[in-house]
């Protein structure tokens, strides 16, 4: 059986690189949301431009969306798509949903558990009394006049600490790591069974796809710079998350010299190699192959590989074409 690879393509929209996974055999492609373009906008345009690669928003807010919101939205891309939704979501961080969105960055575990429920029940038609914490919508005829094309569409949850992984095993179809470290990846593994147990699910049954950097150039240097200033910005513009991973991985003076480097440039060359080869996959083609192949093998069931921010579109179809299945 062909290994299942799917591609994010962050903020680019281009429906030809689109169809051009999918005619490389991607099995999946995602599209970010944070500033700028809607991941559904970006998915409704994708799928005109495809017939069977699935289309999958990587990832969307719970803050930002009602959840009937979110199920119409979702809904109406499966309809357009023949059935090729995903929905991926996250609790995104307080500089996405405060400063851009102007919404309090509130129990955002409870949250995302509440948005789960609602969603499913959208989208199969359950139109009856629901009251939670954050959204008590009443009985309705509204909803069951849409018919939508499935009654279950794939939800995967970009989780990062232990409390959501827990959660992403209770209630998610999939779990969206992105710049894990290796060694955490390892332990987060046991969070995720753990709270599958608690729902009486079994772990197999939830789809580990994580977001891979791959940063792929014949210049080993160019390769390491692309990689070492994505891994930087994340690490100094979102504080809380991925530097929390690092740290508790044993990086915490990369991530320390990262965030007092005066810019994501100079903190980029902070970072040691050892670390860089925890979160990315940097080298030549058949090297991040290889390495991809020990991700599979370390219990990721879908890569979801992507080029680091800010490169051309050049990389990024060199890099489909490097990791086709």
């Amino acid at each position: 059986m062909t290994d299942r690879t799917g591609v994010l393509f962050a903020l680019r929209d281009d429906p030809t690189l689109v169809a051009r996974a999918e005619a490389l055999g991607y099995e999946s492609a995602w599209a970010a949301e944070g500033q700028g373009k809607t991941a559904f906008g970006k998915l409704e345009r994708w799928a005109v431009r495809t017939e069977e690669i699935g289309l999958a928003t990587g990832i969307v807010n719970v803050f930002s969306r009602s959840p009937a919101t979110l199920a119409a939205a979702t809904a109406t891309l499966d309809e357009h798509s023949n059935g090729r939704a995903i929905l991926g979501l996250g609790v995104a961080h307080p500089g996405v949903v405060e400063t851009f969105h102007g919404v309090p960055f509130e129990r955002p575990l409870a949250r995302m558990h509440e948005y789960v429920e609602l969603v499913r029940r959208y989208l199969r038609g359950d139109a009856t009394e629901f009251e939670g914490e954050f959204f008590t919508p009443e009985r309705t005829s509204f909803w069951e006049a849409f018919e939508p094309v499935r009654d279950e569409v794939p939800i995967y949850n970009g989780a990062l600490g232990p409390g959501n992984v827990r959660l992403t095993g209770q209630v998610a179809d999939g779990w969206l790591p992105n710049l894990y470290p290796r060694p955490q990846f390892e332990e987060a593994l046991e969070w995720l069974e753990t709270g599958a147990t608690r729902a009486g699910r079994d772990v197999a049954d939830v789809d580990v796809a994580m977001y891979v950097l791959t940063a792929v150039h014949d210049d080993p240097a160019e390769a390491r710079r692309a990689a070492a200033e994505h891994v930087s910005y994340y690490l100094r513009d979102v504080p809380g998350y991925y530097d929390r991973a690092a740290e508790q991985a044993g990086f915490t003076a990369d991530v320390d010299a990262a965030r007092a480097a005066p810019t994501t440039e100079a903190g980029a060359r902070e970072l040691s190699d050892e670390f860089l080869d925890l979160v990315a996959l940097v080298g030549t083609p058949d090297e991040t192959r290889e390495r991809l192949a020990e991700l599979r093998e370390m219990g990721v069931d879908l890569p979801i590989v992507r080029a680091p921010g800010g490169v051309d579109r050049e990389w990024v179809a060199r890099t489909l074409e490097v990791f086709a299945p």
